[in-house]
């Protein structure tokens, strides 16, 4: 019996030490990060019959906030194909809709054929200097877009989307879906969806998407023809938004598109269908 004591005395005296053990093992680390210059940060897509609008602003510390520095004496210049250089002026603009505000404009009106080239140049006085390129795609080819009900009673039915294009098998491509509800703004999307032909070139392709649409519900459905370049950009800020807050994610670089900053400059390429769900 009093072994059994012992014995018991023994193992609690053991557990009180090893828990004093731990604590005393416990300390506190301080990570200093290094200071990182700021960089500009540049965001521009060209579309066909829209004047030229541009953001810039700079980069900023992981824990200094999200409040952007915006850049007001920049030298911003489009070049296309060489020779026809587009001059853009600071003016901030506000796009409600699309909840964008944009900083350097042009009155410029895109109007290209596939095959043009625009070049971006941005230098500021503190002697910072970006550059991009982007060529015009053809448009995408999109076939028809169409919709099916699920088999459950009608006033509980929901319909799924599906999208027809060929693919061109004479080059490497890369899609973009997007598709809106009439009353959504472009932030919030009822589908975006990133899409290459690696499996299917040449082929006709076809996406659904879940049961997830209502009667009369109408939709305006885009079909982008992306670079290789716009589309790592956004597979990348794509993977970040995922990894975000987890931690046994892997840390994801930002694929920019852009040279000497951060940022995606790009000619924006699509076809559009409206959808009626009836």
């Amino acid at each position: 019996m009093k072994t059994q004591t012992y014995i018991v005395r023994l193992l609690g005296f053991l557990l009180l030490l090893t828990g004093f053990t731990a604590c005393d093992m416990e300390q506190e680390i301080e990570v200093k990060l290094p200071v990182l210059p700021t960089e500009l940060v540049v965001e521009c897509y060209l579309e066909e019959g829209k004047p030229i609008r541009l953001a810039l602003s700079e980069s900023a510390g992981y824990f200094e906030g999200a409040q952007p520095v915006i850049i007001n004496n920049a030298k911003v210049t489009i070049t296309k194909n060489g020779s026809q250089v587009i001059p853009l002026a600071f003016k901030v603009v506000v796009d409600n809709k699309n909840e964008k505000i944009t900083n350097y404009q042009s009155s410029h009106v895109i109007q290209s054929q596939p095959g043009d080239v625009y070049t971006l140049t941005i230098t500021d006085p503190a002697g910072r200097r970006v550059t991009g390129s982007t060529t015009v795609l053809p448009p995408a080819p999109l076939d028809s877009v169409g919709y099916k009900f699920n088999d459950k009673p009608e006033e509980s039915q929901e319909a799924y989307l599906y999208i027809r294009w060929q693919d061109d098998a004479t080059r490497e491509n890369f899609y973009r879906l997007l598709t809106h509800k009439n009353d959504s703004t472009g932030v919030d999307s009822e589908m975006d969806a990133e899409i290459n032909d690696r499996l299917r070139n040449g082929q006709k392709i076809i996406y659904t998407t879940t049961y997830r649409f209502d009667r009369g519900d109408t939709l305006n459905i885009k079909l982008f023809h992306l670079d290789r370049a716009y589309y790592d950009f956004i597979s990348s800020v794509e993977d970040a938004r995922r990894s975000n807050g987890n931690p046994f994610a892997q840390p994801v670089t930002i694929k920019s598109t852009v040279a000497g900053g951060f940022g995606v400059f790009t000619h924006l390429n699509y076809n559009t269908r409206e959808l009626i769900i009836k």
